[in-house]
């Protein structure tokens, strides 16, 4: 006898057909036209919410909250997103005031929702090593040169140990909150800086010293794990800049003081260093890879320095989850083995002053592999110049840029790493962000976002449904879950991507400055990418 047949399946509405319509019957077709409805309503909400067709100049967005307890110390929290006062989006989510934390009153329901996941008490869920498993992943990584794929493979280890360093600032809890989800429980230490000026040497005020709710979030809530500290260092530099070289040259100092961090904090030759801005990360699955495959750059019985680099190809995500950029690749973060970090490795082959541009800076160019084929270094000598932070953040020495082996693009070159650029929440924050670090913008406070900067350009068309097609990058034309690969942990919270892109979407049609404009307004677009200041 054939199993029964469900209303839905051919055979079944046959039935229906032939039988006549009951009360019955016809209370089956309202409640499958439901089903219908509920599926396909999140496609009809994708096309107008992330892909509008509207783009009226006068629309006024707003977001209203509301709180409901549910418990004696948790509420569900729920925000409203309005168009012009009809509601287009809602988005829940519980708060269990569980936490002695104080969140940033200024983050949004989306921003509070990924923090409170973030800080939350929980095990590292692949604590364990398993050696049938880490041998799968090891051979989904390769690296690239000349024409030819070397996979990783697996040796059985203990698993290494990472240590993580970044410049930190202005940069949004999406980022931070985002990254520090990616990899809990994973690195052994984590070192961030925070500088009293801007990278123009801009005075700002210090965002996450001791006794702030900042400092608290970030270095006492155990956000990168329950045994991963976090240090914070402060630098300040009150000379002539220019005196001393110019350029970006305070980044280089004070990136140099994340070496005494990692020192502090008790890394070796034999551990890993990763060093990033504050809105980079490894995927957690290629972090777990570096820890435990075999690859050359991170052995330190044959590593001689000669090529030390791992460059992690990082997907781009433009100020929302859901503007992931599809046609390009960010080149970090970057990874070291310590044995060839200065200050960690042997000083017998650290570089002096006089063998780089200037103190701090990066290395001349007989002393590279890309421009001098290391010329200028004794031949003698079994090991290579060490890295300093300058050189880590270059293309200095010699490098391997890792992929994750994929099936869903043509070469299958997989991203290993995220890149959540130009997170923000407010317009106010972005354009003292353009105005004062690299690569400045002067006139940024008198400028529509969207004309500042080509990747502003591209975030404003994606948030807004405008086409990209004059964009020197394109995003993904669906909904992120409907992607094929490997997404941020963060971005399965339940809600939370397109509560954050209607949240961007609210701050960016209410910016005072309009939004009816594009980069290829501005007269520096011609030629800007080749004009670039190096």
């Amino acid at each position: 006898m054939p199993p029964p047949q469900s209303p839905s399946s051919p055979r079944g509405a046959q039935r229906l057909v032939k039988g006549g319509i009951t009360k019955f019957s016809l209370l089956r077709l309202v409640l499958a036209f439901a089903i219908v409805l509920f599926a396909v309503a999140p496609i009809f909400l994708h096309h107008s919410v992330v892909h509008p067709t509207n783009n009226a100049p006068h629309q006024l967005w707003h977001m209203r909250t509301s709180s409901r307890r549910i418990g004696k110390s948790s509420t569900i929290e729920t925000v409203k997103y309005e168009l012009n006062d009809k509601e287009v989006f809602n988005f829940a989510y519980e708060d269990r005031h569980t936490s002695n934390i104080t969140m940033p009153p200024d983050i949004g329901g989306a921003g509070r929702s990924l923090l409170l996941n973030a800080v939350e008490e929980r095990p590292v869920w692949d604590d364990e090593i398993d050696p049938e498993f880490d041998a799968e992943r090891c051979r989904r990584y390769f690296s690239y040169q000349n024409y030819t794929k070397n996979f990783s493979d697996y040796k059985a280890r203990k698993r290494r140990r990472v240590f993580l360093g970044s410049l930190i600032a202005d940069d949004s809890w999406h980022s931070l909150g985002a990254i520090a989800m990616e990899t809990y429980g994973v690195y052994t230490a984590v070192a961030f800086v925070e500088s009293n000026r801007t990278q123009m040497g801009t005075p700002r005020k210090l965002r996450f010293v001791n006794g702030t709710a900042e400092h608290k979030i970030l270095v006492e809530s155990n956000i990168f794990g329950p045994n991963t500290p976090v240090l914070m260092d402060y630098f300040a530099y009150e000379g002539d800049i220019d005196a001393i070289g110019g350029g970006l040259i305070r980044e280089h100092m004070q990136r140099n003081l994340i070496i005494n961090l990692w020192k502090k904090a008790g890394m070796t030759p034999d551990d890993v260093g990763v060093l990033t801005d504050a809105d980079e990360t490894l995927t957690r699955d290629f972090l777990r890879a570096v820890q435990t495959c075999d690859m050359p750059e991170l052995n330190p019985e044959t590593q001689n320095c000669h090529t030390a680099k791992v460059i992690v190809a990082s997907m781009v995500f433009e100020g929302s989850p859901e503007c992931m950029t599809v046609t390009r690749k960010w080149m970090h973060p970057d990874v070291i083995l310590g044995k060839c970090i200065e200050g960690i490795g042997d000083d017998e082959f650290k570089l002096d002053d006089s063998q780089r541009q200037r103190q701090f800076a990066w290395r001349k160019k007989e002393y590279t592999l890309k421009h001098g084929n290391y010329s200028g270094w004794p031949k003698e000598k079994k090991t290579y110049p060490l890295w300093n932070p300058a050189d880590f953040r270059r293309d200095q020495g010699g490098h391997k840029i890792y992929f994750e082996d994929v099936d869903y693009l043509p070469f299958r070159m997989g991203h290993t790493g995220y890149h959540f650029h130009n997170y923000f929440e407010t317009t106010q924050q972005l354009r003292k962000k353009y105005m004062t670090y690299g690569h400045p913008i002067r006139e940024a406070e008198n400028m529509t976002v969207d004309t500042m900067h080509p990747d502003l350009d591209l975030m404003v068309d994606c948030v807004l449904g405008r086409s990209t097609a004059e964009n020197k990058h394109n995003t993904l034309s669906t909904r992120l879950e409907e992607f094929e690969g490997r997404i941020p942990i963060a971005y399965g919270i339940d809600g939370y991507t397109m509560a954050r892109h209607m949240e961007l979407k609210a701050i960016l049609m209410n910016d005072e400055r309009g939004h009816n404009t594009t980069w290829h307004d501005n007269p520096k677009a011609k030629d800007w990418y080749e004009n670039l200041p190096k």
